[in-house]
């Protein structure tokens, strides 16, 4: 055998080695999901948006190589996936519209191979699945600046209404590698997941509100608003109108809650904005720039 010969059975030796102690890892962190499962109330979302971000970002501040991060990130949200599977059994709802296999792509990387997927032919019906228990989490599609006029109500206005712990916004999807490529490149897909539980704080985050106003409000008007009372405004998500009655799905820079005063602020004879409510809210999702 070569000297060269004999370098590269020697590096593969290696390589088994190391595959071996990164199996050995995985068979250890099971083991220590195994008890945090056998330790939490049995019925509980077990799913942690907030701290599977927290995660991500901790490994890309650490990442050293020519590994490429957003392999490092598939990677880790396949791991994160089936130990949510192993932890409680975490089942996910798409709203799979027409021919387009985008949401169920989405909901895929996002959650891993091992979470049972079942499609649904609209938003309305993933929305229900959550609130029954039918389903642990839903995956809805996002259109950002959709405007709906004289409709049946959109999904995200019954996030507005319901009593106990009701579907909430928890996570926006893709959370990796979202943005065009190219500039002129077309606006990826997009989805947000819903769940029955409150949106976690990360220190990067973004929330999401409803407002309810009159006709004819802009969206300048809306921005000028939010920002006099303190939310800085990031995104207008969608719009529906229904007679003399609007609402606008908005995105606001930070974590806010029911509780914030802030948002009293905002309902005021002066201003436009008659109700507000918090639908939910995610981890600020990674920028492209932020992988490579």
């Amino acid at each position: 055998m070569s000297q060269d010969s004999a370098n590269l059975e020697q590096l593969r030796r290696e390589i088994d080695r190391i595959d071996d102690s990164i199996h050995d890892l995985l068979m250890q962190r099971s083991a220590a999901v195994e008890s945090i499962a056998a330790a939490k109330p049995a019925g509980r979302v077990t799913l942690r948006p907030g701290r599977e971000a927290a995660i991500l970002r901790r490994l890309l501040a650490r990442h050293r190589g020519a590994f490429p991060k957003m392999a490092l990130v598939r990677i880790w949200r396949e791991i994160m996936g089936a130990f949510s599977v192993l932890q409680g059994g975490i089942t996910v709802a798409v709203h799979a519209a027409g021919r387009s296999t985008a949401s169920i792509e989405m909901a895929r990387n996002h959650f891993g191979l091992v979470a049972p997927l079942h499609a649904y032919r609209s938003a309305g019906q993933v929305v229900r699945a959550v609130a029954d228990g039918h389903a642990s989490v839903g995956v809805v599609p996002l259109i950002p600046g959709t405007e709906i006029a004289d409709e049946a109500e959109p999904w995200w206005a019954s996030l507005t209404v319901g009593s106990g712990e009701p579907p909430r916004v928890v996570a926006r999807l893709p959370f990796a590698g979202g943005e065009p490529i190219q500039g002129n490149a077309p606006e990826p897909p997009q989805a947000l997941v819903i769940a029955c539980r409150d949106h976690d704080e990360t220190g990067d985050d973004r929330s999401v509100l409803v407002l309810e106003t009159g006709p004819d409000v802009s969206r300048d008007r809306l921005r000028a608003v939010l920002s006099a009372g303190g939310l800085e405004p990031a995104d207008l998500l969608a719009i529906y109108r229904h007679g003399e009655i609007w609402l606008h799905m908005v995105e606001v820079l930070g974590h806010v809650t029911f509780a914030d005063s802030r948002l009293t602020q905002l309902v005021a004879p002066k201003d436009p904005i008659s109700h507000v409510t918090v639908i939910g809210g995610y981890a600020t999702p990674l920028a492209l720039s932020s992988l490579v």
